[in-house]
């Protein structure tokens, strides 16, 4: 049973993966789709191309409208010397072309929408990021095998990185970010250069070829990986032997050159069919600082830092141990690549790359984490008490990082900018806590209203107030009976905005006798008596049963909304058996000099 358990990881890990997509992924809300973020620009080549015969891309706002319907829409489209280019690299559309030729297929024969966009493509995309995974899993355990690893520490290597990462979070979660992908070419790439350093032969050298052209259509800073080479062969003599294998003939050395060519060539054509130039800068003024790398904040800051999130990836560092005792050549090599790829990732200009959990640009080179613990698993291999003591901690890990991704997944630890405070803050909770936090430097004015329900300060209804209950002094203010709207705020919005970036915060303390609230806050806009802006925030996650709980929610409200309307605030619950109550309500509007949410 051991031994199927070793040699069927990859496809153990599949199943769960696989149970674990239908539990936390719905892609029939507009808000869980698969298809998502970059996502939408890298599959948009092929909807593009093969649908919409459109490659200016002006088939955008349809799709958002119809399938996504936000406030705010995923514009993958540059300009570029006066042209439409699409900003993203196109080897994620390659790797998609399968899965999106089945579900155009299904769709056609099952009488779905044939858009590109419809609800068979948005799962035929779940199942792709699930496979590449599988792939990915697959050709690294080869690898790591090919690397004398055990079939039981290979085993748990795989556990570790498919269970004890944040692969998980950007497989199922957001798995059409370009990754899970990059996981997969570069362990294929990794182990056709090993075959091919090992016993020559045309095939593997040429696939290995190939999948690197395919790594840098990607993500080009990714093409950092043919330092790894060295590495793979095992020693100097074994790399001079497979570069004179390699470019000694030019049978062999021609078609490898024009393999490692064929993708980067490919999305050279498709920059020219966009612009009618065959290279193209897509990211616009964004860029790399090398002279200002956030080299420790992408590693060990608590805003997305590897190491804060991902222990498991700290720990297979102690591998360079076992290498620079055993093998200084390969030491270097591993060495000066890894530096090099967290030189290069934390001088990008938004280091974060966004990441909702971990760093996420670390996933792509998962390959080489995984060859450091299986040399760090030899290092503590004979001693007795550290291989018990890893044990628990790869289990304590192993647990915290499925905790940690439930947390990301029910948005424990908010999405954006994570300070201390907010980590600490968030590290042992199971349920949301509903805070907002902005950074202070970027609020350029700000205007606060506050009601404690103690004394009429002229704001509308105030038949909602109660003695029977207050969180502080002696009045809060109900909601659901007599009336279904508490104390609410009404001013006019026009004096109180500064700038193009406003954001309503409000913040209160609530109680409510149900565990499930059925209670809304309502921020909106209106002008002589008609709402022209609305948003409702529901309070049902956020609540504790029979508990005074604080609570803060911010909603932004586009400039052009504002003109001449009056802001209104106020809680709303249409259950009169809810006992729900409201004190110390305060409205905060700030006009920011940027973005805070930086989109």
């Amino acid at each position: 049973m051991k031994a199927l358990f070793a040699k069927y990881t990859p496809e153990i890990i599949l199943v769960v993966y696989v149970i674990l997509f239908f539990l936390v992924k719905n892609p029939n809300s507009q808000f869980d789709r698969v298809l998502i973020s970059d996502g939408k620009g890298y599959y948009g080549y092929l909807t593009a191309i093969f649908i919409y015969n459109d490659l200016d891309y002006s088939f955008i706002e349809d799709y958002e409208a119809k399938y996504y319907n936000h406030n705010k829409i995923k514009d993958f489209r540059q300009s570029f010397d006066g042209e439409i280019v699409n900003m993203y690299f196109p080897g994620l559309a390659f790797l998609f072309l399968p899965f999106f030729v089945i579900a155009h297929f299904l769709s056609i024969l099952l009488g779905f929408p044939a858009d590109g966009y419809s609800i068979i493509y948005q799962y035929a995309l779940g199942f792709a990021a699930i496979f590449y995974l599988w792939a990915g899993l697959k050709f690294l355990q080869k690898l790591l095998l090919s690397f004398s690893f055990s079939k039981n520490h290979t085993a748990i290597i795989l556990i570790l990185i498919a269970l004890g990462t944040n692969i998980n979070y950007y497989t199922l979660k957001e798995g059409t970010m370009s990754h899970i992908y990059s996981f997969a070419v570069v362990s294929a790439f990794l182990f056709f250069v090993w075959q091919a350093a090992t016993n020559f032969r045309l095939k593997p050298i040429l696939l290995a070829a190939m999948l690197f052209g395919l790594i840098l259509i990607i993500r080009p800073t990714n093409g950092l990986i043919v330092l790894l080479v060295p590495l793979i062969a095992g020693s100097r003599q074994g790399f001079i032997k497979l570069l004179k294998n390699t470019f000694s003939s030019y049978k062999v050395t021609i078609p490898v050159l024009a393999l490692t060519g064929l993708f980067p060539f490919l999305m050279g054509l498709l920059w020219y069919l966009q612009s009618g130039h065959w290279i193209v800068y897509s990211y616009g003024e964004h860029g790399f600082d090398f002279l200002n790398p956030r080299f420790f904040k992408i590693l060990f800051g608590f805003n997305k830092g590897w190491f804060i999130y991902t222990p498991i990836a700290f720990i297979s560092l102690g591998g360079f141990i076992w290498l620079f005792r055993k093998n200084r050549f390969q030491f270097w090599w591993a060495f000066t690549f890894l530096l090099l790829f967290i030189y290069t990732q934390s001088s990008w200009f938004c280091w974060t790359f966004t990441s909702n959990f971990s760093n996420r640009t670390f996933i792509d080179i998962y390959p080489i984490i995984a060859i450091l613990l299986g040399y760090f698993l030899l290092l503590i291999h004979d001693k007795v008490w550290l291989k018990k003591m890893f044990t628990i901690i790869f289990i304590f890990l192993l647990a915290l990082n499925n905790f940690q991704f439930y947390q990301h997944y029910k948005y424990i630890f908010p999405p954006g900018e994570i300070t201390f405070d907010i980590y600490t803050d968030s590290f042992a909770r199971t349920v949301p806590t509903a805070r907002v936090r902005f950074p202070e430097e970027l609020e350029k004015s700000s205007r606060v209203f506050e009601n404690d329900f103690e004394n009429n300060y002229g704001w509308q209804n105030y038949g909602s107030v109660t003695d029977s209950l207050a969180y502080d002094g002696n009045f809060a203010s109900r909601a659901g009976h007599p009336n279904d709207y508490s104390i609410g705020l009404l001013v006019d919005a026009k004096p109180l905005i500064t700038s193009d970036f406003i954001h309503v915060v409000v913040s209160a303390l609530v109680y409510s006798n149900l565990k499930y609230s059925g209670a809304q806050l309502i921020i909106q806009l209106e002008n002589q008596g008609k709402i022209t802006h609305y948003h409702p925030v529901y309070l049902h996650e956020f609540n504790r049963q029979n508990k005074w709980t604080y609570m803060e929610f911010s909603h932004e409200i586009p400039k052009a909304k504002i003109n001449n309307n009056q802001l209104r605030v106020f809680f709303f619950n249409k259950n009169q058996n809810e006992f729900f109550l409201v004190d110390n309500l305060k409205v905060q509007v700030i006009s920011f000099f940027e973005d805070p949410e930086g989109e």
